[in-house]
């Protein structure tokens, strides 16, 4: 088993090198479209302006494909971040968003709790946990942000307040039209699993995730009141 992981890291570099050779000339491509379309005197054609909107796609793809190849290796670190830190930043950033939505955005609970991975990745993981319910929840609901300590663990939760069934949502938490949601939300377990905690989505009408992250392991240090 020992000559297993050297072997994964090692492939999984090599998929990192041909991401980043393809999206060289994906960046290529989307500034030249997109000239084409300012330059234009009446703003692109439609043919020229779907290829850009494709290329944005494809290019977000690679972006999120190199993500989740990174996300072990980025979370192997000695660095420590603040949970309840990281949720406050990442509701400021999803403020906006939202607000346009009309959806109602909080957290409630204390906790001193750090875990140790880098913020960036803390932070990121969480932007696309919340990030994905706020897109799914209807105009006029509310998503609440629960963090709180126990004996043994910390538990980070996220779910919706809203008494609506599934149907009315858009598209359920994953709708099939959303592969790239998807991921978002494989990278965000992923990030987590790395760091020794678990985390656990939920389906239902009510739909939200549970993180937990056990206070005896590697995952999980306190900040001394």
């Amino acid at each position: 088993m020992a000559s297993v992981a050297p072997n994964l890291f090692q492939n999984q570099a090599v998929l990192r090198n041909l991401l980043h050779f393809v999206s060289q000339p994906l960046t290529t491509l989307h500034c030249a479209l997109e000239c084409s379309v300012v330059q234009s005197d009446a703003g692109g054609s439609e043919d020229v302006i779907l290829a850009l909107e494709q290329t944005d796609k494809v290019i977000e793809a690679v972006r999120l494909m190199r993500e989740y190849l990174e996300a072990e290796e980025g979370c192997c670190s000695a660095a420590t971040a603040s949970v309840s830190s990281a949720i406050e930043r990442v509701l400021h950033q999803l403020s906006v968003v939202a607000e346009a939505r009309s959806v109602r955005l909080f957290a409630c609970g204390a906790s001193g709790a750090v875990i140790r991975m880098r913020d960036a990745w803390l932070q990121r993981a969480l932007l696309y946990l919340v990030g994905t319910l706020v897109e799914s929840e209807p105009a006029g609901g509310a998503i609440a942000i629960v963090l709180e300590d126990h004996a043994s663990l910390s538990i980070l939760s996220g779910h919706s307040l809203s008494d609506k069934s599934s149907q009315d949502r858009a598209g359920g938490l994953f709708p099939a039209s959303e592969t790239l949601r998807h991921v978002k939300l494989a990278i965000a377990q992923r990030v987590f699993e790395s760091s020794g905690a678990t985390m656990e989505l939920h389906l239902d009408d009510k739909p939200g995730f549970t993180i937990r992250i056990p206070r005896s392991g590697s995952a999980l240090s306190y900040i001394s009141a």
